[in-house]
């Protein structure tokens, strides 16, 4: 059973091997994560190349053979030969989280749909069921958002950093982190202002 979760791969040492345009789709987002990156294919896309000659990731330029044992925290096996990356999923280290773009099944996860709006991540799967349908959500979700998401959880982040670290009890935190997300205060043109004057009153009290 797999379930969603977020995943800190800042610094984390991913090895690719397989240096095409899916190798290109999946290692966007581990390399805007900060991701350690190497790639291993005798050949790079045009847009893995630009990230190799920039020094933003690594590259062994060379042919992987059947066997071959990775150490990296991630191992994505993408090459357009199944029995390769059968062969090095057999071997893989103990621990290691492994992607087989070919086999969703065996892959120890995947990579979903992802609709960002400043600091709001939504992550869409089907479980490999089909990627093409979890894109057309993604949309549908995407026209559907609040158009002030963005704004509101920026407000909201710097106004749940001041409330946790003023001298109030628990329970003053929380009636306060509620007040400031509802609907008809966030929609406040003077909000700010509105919160300053809620952090003076509840401290004076």
């Amino acid at each position: 059973m797999r379930i969603p979760i977020l995943f800190e791969i800042k610094n984390k040492t991913v090895i690719a091997v397989g240096g095409g345009a899916i190798a290109v789709k999946k290692i966007k987002p581990l390399f805007e994560a900060g991701a350690d990156i190497t790639l291993i294919a005798p050949e790079l896309h045009p847009d893995l190349q630009v990230l190799y000659e920039n020094g933003e990731i690594k590259w062994q330029e060379r042919m992987v053979q059947e066997g071959e044992r990775f150490d990296s925290s991630i191992l994505l096996l993408m090459t357009e030969k199944a029995e390769l990356n059968q062969s090095l999923y057999e071997n893989k280290q103990p621990n290691q989280l492994v992607y087989i773009v070919n086999n969703a099944e065996k892959s120890d996860f995947h990579f979903p749909a992802v609709l960002k709006k400043g600091q709001l991540t939504i992550a869409l799967s089907t479980n490999g069921a089909s990627p093409i349908y979890a894109k057309r959500l993604k949309k549908q979700l995407e026209e559907h958002l609040p158009r002030d998401v963005e704004e509101d959880l920026a407000f909201l982040d710097q106004a749940r950093k001041r409330i946790l670290a003023y001298p109030l009890t628990a329970k003053q935190k929380k009636e306060l982190l509620q007040q400031i997300t509802l609907e008809e205060f966030l929609r406040e043109e003077n909000r700010q202002q509105l919160f300053e004057t809620m952090l003076e009153t509840i401290q004076s009290t």
